[in-house]
């Protein structure tokens, strides 16, 4: 109908939690001022200053919070994090020997747990979807959390981990596949498709549908990776919500020196990054 909610005017607010302030923006404008040279600043600049979170009337929704994770911006220490909240207030442990929360990455798995942790305030997710015939949630109130870090920044560590991992080899391999194979996507961090515009881009459109045909409560939220640990204590007091036990950690603090040849990243951004600003 007319008045449906479109991608573009899909509300995103900004946390600068630092100082405890809240910018409003939408998608459009975020994504046409979302390049790879683009700090957070430059984002809030363009948003609407001092707003409020959504606010959510908790005798009929309960506030889940959803981190969108992603390599190279927290995600170790959100991963820790998730799976002692759900073994603690959901009793469901991970797969042994596993690093990733229970159901991490599959989407058929993580709406029906989204559903029956009554007591679970946070959840860890990397690329999911949340197709149409999911039934709707009525009694939910979503904040899909997204953490911003600079383009070519987020490049150039998402690189060094293929030699932290894997030395000379790591590199030859991330090599084979960009050089040999022609631009072949990595499954590793250096990968297009997981860095949070282009994942933020892909959820976006269930979010609208669902909005638009069940009725749901969405809540886009960006923040700085730097500002994880003081984002989700805003949000906890926003919310009057516990705080995620474990988001202060620090996953990959000690890196050893060195990283792969300079061509790789230069191969990196020939074969993928003119697609960061199509993302609308």
């Amino acid at each position: 109908s007319e008045d449906d909610l479109t991608p573009q005017h899909l509300p995103i607010f900004l946390l600068q939690s630092s100082k405890k302030k809240v910018h409003l923006s939408n998608w459009g404008t975020v994504a046409s001022g979302w390049n790879r040279t683009t700090q957070y600043e430059d984002l809030i600049q363009l948003s609407h200053q001092n707003q409020a979170l959504p606010n959510i009337d908790k005798s009929k929704k309960r506030p889940i919070i959803i981190m969108h994770c992603g390599p190279k911006s927290g995600s170790t220490t959100l991963r820790k994090a998730c799976k002692v909240e759900l073994e603690q207030s959901c009793g469901i442990i991970s797969k042994k020997g596993s690093s990733n929360p229970y159901a991490y990455m599959n989407s058929e798995k993580f709406y029906p747990m989204v559903r029956s942790c009554n007591n679970t305030h946070h959840f860890c997710a990397k690329n999911i979807t949340m197709p149409i015939d999911i039934p709707a949630f009525d009694d939910i109130h979503f904040i899909h959390m997204f953490p911003f870090r600079n383009y070519d920044e987020w490049a150039k560590s998402a690189l060094k981990q293929q030699f932290d991992r894997g030395g000379s080899v790591g590199c030859a391999k991330t090599e084979h596949l960009f050089f040999e194979r022609n631009c072949h996507n990595s499954n590793m961090e250096i990968d297009f498709r997981k860095y949070s515009k282009t994942d933020l881009a892909m959820y976006k459109e269930y979010v609208v549908r669902r909005v638009n045909e069940k009725n749901e409560d969405h809540s886009i939220v960006l923040y700085h990776h730097r500002e994880l640990d003081e984002s989700l204590t805003f949000l906890s007091e926003v919310y009057d919500i516990p705080r995620l036990k474990g988001s202060d950690g620090h996953g990959k603090s000690f890196r050893p020196e060195g990283t792969c040849d300079h061509k790789l990243l230069k191969k990196f951004h020939e074969c993928f990054s003119w697609q960061l600003t199509g993302l609308v």
